[in-house]
């Protein structure tokens, strides 16, 4: 998927610029930072840290568990889940500088041993030994085209009785609008992949993973959004992650958004 590496690959020097922001905001990444200081650009999804910890509520997540990060970025939701949960959470991701970024940002806040990541495709997942008691993926399937394809994978890399929570942008149904580009998750539409949330419970249930529960989370990004508006501003924010555009990718998918033509949804299966 080259494009959508380009496209996440924007950015260079992630990790200096993060460090950067942290300094000017009185704090030294030298002698540690809490990890939630970093949700406003680790927390690359809608809803930040609050759709985070929705999601994986429901994924019977404890200190024994092994967990699977499909698409992690930074790691900030793996480092959430490991934080909250005591568990060990291992982060995939296209980008090899969001994967230099995640292992630094965990070095920097000490989680490093209850994280790690590596760079890879997530639709040529190679974990066939079942090893994982849960598999999140946020904010990913907008990207891949073989959704189907992409859920064999991820079930084959849980164990039997394992929950998959996915928490994506999705189209609405009965709707066909050309979206306005760029997006965060895209820069044209050669790398969008939207599908609805019956198109992904079709794919999930093809690949034998059994549907928990299908909810809608606008009200939860619309609640977010609100309070970051009223809120204080920091130098940490996603233009250090995607760059300049990053406030039209914002306005043209809130636009989408609001106009109701896609939605954040959450998925919950179960092998």
């Amino acid at each position: 998927m080259p494009g959508v590496a380009a496209h996440y690959g924007r950015v260079r020097g992630v990790l200096d610029q993060i460090t950067a922001a942290l300094e000017s905001m009185g704090l030294d990444p030298a002698t540690g930072v809490d990890p939630a200081v970093l949700a406003p650009a680790d927390e690359f999804h809608l809803g930040g840290h609050e759709a985070t910890m929705a999601l994986t509520a429901s994924l019977g997540i404890d200190i024994d568990s092994a967990v699977l990060d499909v698409g992690c970025g930074l790691g900030g939701p793996a480092r959430e889940m490991a934080r909250t949960y005591r568990c060990h959470v291992t982060g995939i991701d296209l980008s090899p500088e969001f994967v230099y970024a995640a292992e630094g940002l965990s070095l920097m806040t000490g989680m490093e041993r209850s994280t790690s990541f590596e760079v890879g495709d997530v639709t040529v997942l190679d974990r066939t030994d079942r090893a994982f008691d849960a598999a999140t993926m946020i904010h990913v399937g907008m990207n891949v085209p073989d959704k189907p394809g992409l859920f064999g994978a991820i079930a084959a890399a849980l164990r039997p009785g394992g929950r998959f929570g996915i928490y994506d942008i999705m189209r609405t149904a009965g709707t066909d609008t050309d979206l306005a580009f760029p997006l965060p998750f895209a820069s044209d539409e050669n790398d969008s992949h939207l599908a609805t949330s019956d198109e992904y419970v079709a794919a999930l249930e093809g690949a034998g993973i059994s549907i928990v529960h299908v909810i809608e989370r606008s009200d939860l990004v619309g609640r977010v959004i609100r309070r970051a508006a009223d809120g204080p501003r920091t130098a940490l924010n996603l233009g250090l992650v995607m760059g300049p555009e990053f406030p039209a990718m914002f306005s043209n998918l809130r636009a989408a958004v609001e106009g109701g033509f896609v939605q954040p949804i959450e998925i919950v299966a179960e092998k």
